[in-house]
């Protein structure tokens, strides 16, 4: 890649081998004499937020308009574009070292060819769009010009802060999550959708120019995201280092992301601000990785979340922690700091190092558990130093045991193509000083966790290499990030100063072709978009622990199969108890059993469906819980966005014996979550289901925020475990009537429902067929064994959303083998489909007469016609509504009962977070809901009080 310069006017162009992007400062037009002499001088009216145009160009016009090549200066991507004192530059990455790839394959001589790669960065320079002055330091890079591009340059300290050696980057998977999906291949969108910004240092650099590419056409944005330019920048420490051992072939990487949320207003002897920020938060992924398995383990560190400052003590007693807030006071800001943590990791165990004969730290310790058992979270005050850490490891871990436990650790079997182990919890460590005794402790749990992963693993096993590569690596890892502490440390004032302006800096960018554009086609959307009815089924099946070869046809098609309409476009399968677990284990999924089921389901629809073939899109398994996402093939390329969660129930929590799988996934336009559980069982343990339900709705979260209710269409299913509060005599008795009706006014679930506790705004089709527990298996015949269970509809389908309406209810009752019976729905969803092709072509007309009514304007004459808010090109509108009329299919209006619920993501009637308390007037004694008023508050036609009296 290149870059090339250009005089009159001052412009910058990044060029590929297909792809050219120019940069160009814009100024207020009516000062006439603006130009580089003025811009030199400071003297140009400029806009108030400095706006830089974008555009793509050709290599023609760089010949033709004369631009200078920067020969000397290297190019492997873009940081983005920073402003200092007025100016604005195009910052770009020149020298980068490929330092490490997690994930790598064997070629044909057995040698280690990395697939993945991370780059440390070695040189960044800033070139100016207002000035030339500098532009002679880059051509001619002798060593005397880049000590000015050090010291004399205003990025001066921007370049040596870039170039320090912790600044990493990647080109070939989300650098800023911790591993989760070795198996997909890298997508420019989906990262960007599921990057986690508070790890990304240059965010702010480059956030215009990601929002500029999403206004581009599908054609235009491949191209600009095959040149490359865009770079997404951590800061840390990342490593992989080769096991010598003749016996394994394996690598380590030891891979830590320091968090930009507390740079802003970087003050390192503090612990929280009063946004919930905190001072120094450190996110360190371990990875190992052999040619069969990747196994990954993160951790947090930080400073205590509680508000505080670190001041000098009397004579010899050193560093003391003074409280700058009362105990309680905080409380808030602490509550959103974990909820972050959770929404992200799911259980945060809390690990705080408290120095001995630290009376200071002792009564910090002391309100850290006071705040974390008002939150409902485990800490472990440990107090013990650096030589504690060292010489006795093992009391520490032993302590910590069930913690680690708690969490798992992610494993993937590489050459299957499934997972076997996810991580579901984090141990955030926290200590006064946040990087030397939480790095002992982080590297002594990273290795208990690879011990006791590899224990369950047939074929790898830890050796005495592998360790000593680990423990090298993290000697290094914590070299780097002490480093880094140690120069925010030595001048505060200095360090928040270039953070203030890095984090603050902020350039608007002006594309107004493509925004003219993105105009028309918001105009003209119903041209290519439509209303669809699309079918999705949804099973759920307790399987029991059995890998039954019996035909499961019945579940799937239970009226059979007579014409193409009885297939679905869209099938979800959620599995339960698809293998025996027992608490204790890190890993607790065995990969053969994912995969029986996904070749038994789509063997299964295949076979009747002779036209279109059904493929797999996703599947995910916690535990004993498994949810399968089948497609057509056809169909397969309108679903984007496809991304999981999981969050274990089992023991408060603890284990993933019982839980949650999640999927959330765009069909076009439309939003959809699918959720499969295994509540708590039990007759009595309705409380229990519904802190299970609570616990799932909470802690389910999908990337920026996502969560279930933020979905258009929900499918909630599995083993609730709810039971029928009725003798067994009395059940079986109605049963055998099928008197359907009298055994669901008993029901649980029904009656949780009708009370507004677990699953509100969920719908639930009428039930028309007997419980589908407990059986003996086999037979038809209810339980017989000594417990003599009550017979109960435990396996339930519901839907909330208004574009879902149900159309089918039903059971397999000749699917024997286990002691549940298989229940299935049919939904229809009314979809928004966006037609990407036609989408496509429209645009390119667009775009084509646009450029037609431009022809013969200069640059600034086509920024003025265009900004003109009295534009119009009604030549251009009358074409345009020729061609879209042609197949345009009216654009259907759906009628909202209700507006979305407020969620993080969407405020309607409040916003900035604010905590919304509704008092009501009334006594609930005496008074009741009018259960024959309408349920929607927005309907003015029913006049009937909202309140009647109890009696």
């Amino acid at each position: 890649m290149r870059i090339f310069v250009g005089r009159n006017p001052r412009s910058v162009v990044l060029s590929s081998e297909s792809y050219s992007l120019k940069f160009e400062r814009l100024y207020d037009r009516s000062n006439q004499t603006q130009g580089n002499v003025q811009a030199q001088q400071g003297q140009p009216n400029q806009i108030k937020a400095p706006t830089v145009s974008i555009k793509n160009v050709s290599a023609s016009e760089l010949v033709k308009d004369g631009y200078r090549e920067l020969r000397a200066l290297r190019l492997n991507g873009l940081l983005g574009l920073l402003t200092i004192n007025g100016d604005v530059y195009v910052v770009v990455v020149g020298g980068v070292q490929s330092i490490g790839y997690p994930r790598w394959h064997l070629d044909d001589s057995s040698k280690i060819t990395p697939e993945q790669s991370i780059n440390k960065i070695l040189e960044v320079d800033f070139i100016s769009l207002d000035t030339e002055i500098y532009d002679h330091l880059f051509f001619d890079r002798s060593e005397q010009n880049f000590d000015k591009l050090l010291h004399e340059h205003p990025c001066g300290v921007y370049k040596r802060l870039f170039a320090d050696g912790s600044f990493y980057y990647t080109k070939d998977y989300d650098l800023t999550n911790a591993v989760k999906s070795p198996g997909l291949t890298h997508n420019l969108d989906y990262a960007i959708d599921n990057f986690d910004t508070s790890f990304i240092w240059n965010a702010n650099l480059i956030g215009e120019i990601i929002n500029w590419r999403g206004r581009l056409s599908m054609k235009e944005k491949q191209a600009f995201d095959n040149a490359p330019f865009l770079m997404f920048v951590i800061r840390g420490f990342c490593k992989t280092s080769i096991v010598n051992d003749p016996d394994l072939t394996a690598t380590v990487t030891v891979l830590s992301r320091v968090s930009t949320e507390g740079h802003k207003s970087i003050s390192d002897s503090e612990g929280m601000h009063e946004d919930s920020r905190v001072s120094t938060i450190i996110e360190t992924e371990t990875i190992v990785t052999t040619d069969s398995f990747i196994l990954s383990y993160t951790q947090i560190a930080g400073n205590i979340p509680l508000f505080y400052e670190i001041i000098d003590g009397q004579l010899l007693s050193g560093k003391k922690l003074k409280l700058l807030k009362q105990p309680g006071e905080g409380q808030n800001e602490f509550n959103k700091h974990f909820d972050t943590l959770e929404s992200k990791f799911g259980i945060v165990s809390v690990v705080n190092l408290v120095k001995s004969r630290s009376d200071s730290q002792e009564t910090l310790a002391s309100i850290y558990k006071q705040y974390s058992d008002t939150r409902g979270i485990k800490i472990s005050n440990i107090p013990c130093g650096s030589q504690t850490l060292n010489k006795s490891p093992h009391k520490v871990l032993y302590s910590l045991k069930q913690d680690i436990y708690e969490c798992g650790a992610f494993a993937y079997n590489i050459k299957k193509g499934i997972y076997f182990g996810k991580q579901t919890g984090v141990i955030r460590i926290s200590a006064a000083d946040p990087i030397e005794k939480p790095i002992l402790l982080e590297k002594l749990i990273s290795k208990e966790v690879l011990e006791l992963a590899t224990k369950e693993l047939d074929g790898f096993s830890i050796t005495s290499p592998l360790l000593e590569v680990h423990d090298k690596l993290w000697s290094e890892n914590h070299f780097w990030l002490e480093r880094v502490y140690a120069k925010n440390q030595k001048n505060y004032n200095k360090s928040a100063k270039i953070y203030l302006k890095l984090f603050s800096s902020h350039v608007k960018l002006f594309d107004p072709v493509h925004f003219y554009i993105s105009q028309y086609l918001r105009q003209f959307r119903s041209s290519f978009t439509h209303m669809k009815d699309i079918k999705v089924f949804a099973g759920t099946f307790n399987v029991s622990g059995k890998l039954s070869k019996d035909d499961i046809s019945q579940w799937i098609f239970p009226n059979g199969v007579t014409t193409e309409e009885d297939f679905a476009d869209v099938y979800v399968f959620g599995l339960e108890e698809v293998v025996e677990l027992t608490p204790g284990h890190m890993l607790a999924i065995d990969p053969y059993i994912k995969q029986f089921w996904e070749k038994k389901l789509l063997d299964t629809i295949n076979y009747y469906d002779k036209d279109s073939s059904y493929t797999k899109v996703w599947s995910s398994q916690l535990g004993g819980v498994l949810l399968i996402l089948l497609m057509k093939s056809s169909e397969s390329l309108k679903v984007k966005h496809v991304e999981g969660d999981v969050k274990k129930t089992g023991f408060g929590g603890i284990t993933s014996n019982k839980g949650a799988v999640a999927v959330s996934f765009n069909y076009s336009a439309t939003r959809f979550c699918v959720l499969v559980s295994h509540l708590a069982a039990g007759l009595e343990n309705v409380e229990q289901r519904h802190n299970d339900y609570k616990m799932i709705s909470k802690n389910i979260r999908f990337s920026r925020g996502l969560r279930i209710k933020d979905h258009d269409a929900i499918i909630w299913m599995g083993d609730f475990n709810y039971r029928i509060l009725m003798s067994n005599e009395e059940v079986r008795k109605l049963i055998a009537l099928k008197d359907y009706k009298s055994l669901f006014e008993k029901d649980q679930l029904n009656q949780q429902m009708i009370a507004g506790e677990s699953f509100p705004y969920f719908h639930e089709m009428p039930i028309e067929f007997p419980p589908t527990y407990k059986f003996d298996p086999g037979t038809r015949q209810y339980d017989t064994s000594e417990k003599l269970r009550i017979p109960a509809w435990t396996d339930r389908i519901l839907g909330r959303g208004d574009v879902l309406r149900q159309l089918t209810y039903t059971y397999a009752p000749d699917v024997l083998f286990s002691d549940h019976r298989p229940v299935s729905a049919v939904f229809s969803a009314n979809v928004t489909v966006v037609d990407e092709k036609k989408k496509a072509e429209l645009s390119s007309v667009i775009h084509t007469k646009l450029m037609e009514r431009l022809e013969g304007c200069d640059e600034d004459e086509r920024i003025e016609i265009l900004n003109d808010g009295n534009f119009k090109l009604n030549e251009l509108d009358d074409e345009i509504s020729n061609i879209t009329n042609m197949n345009a299919k009216p654009e259907q209006k759906r009628a909202r009962k209700l507006p979305p619920p407020s969620s993080e993501i969407r405020k309607w009637w409040v916003g900035n977070g604010k905590q919304v308390k509704v008092f009501l007037d009334t006594d609930p004694e005496e008074f009741m809901l009018n259960p024959e008023h309408t349920p929607n508050p927005f309907d003015s036609n029913d006049t009937s009080p909202l309140f009647v009296p109890r009696s």
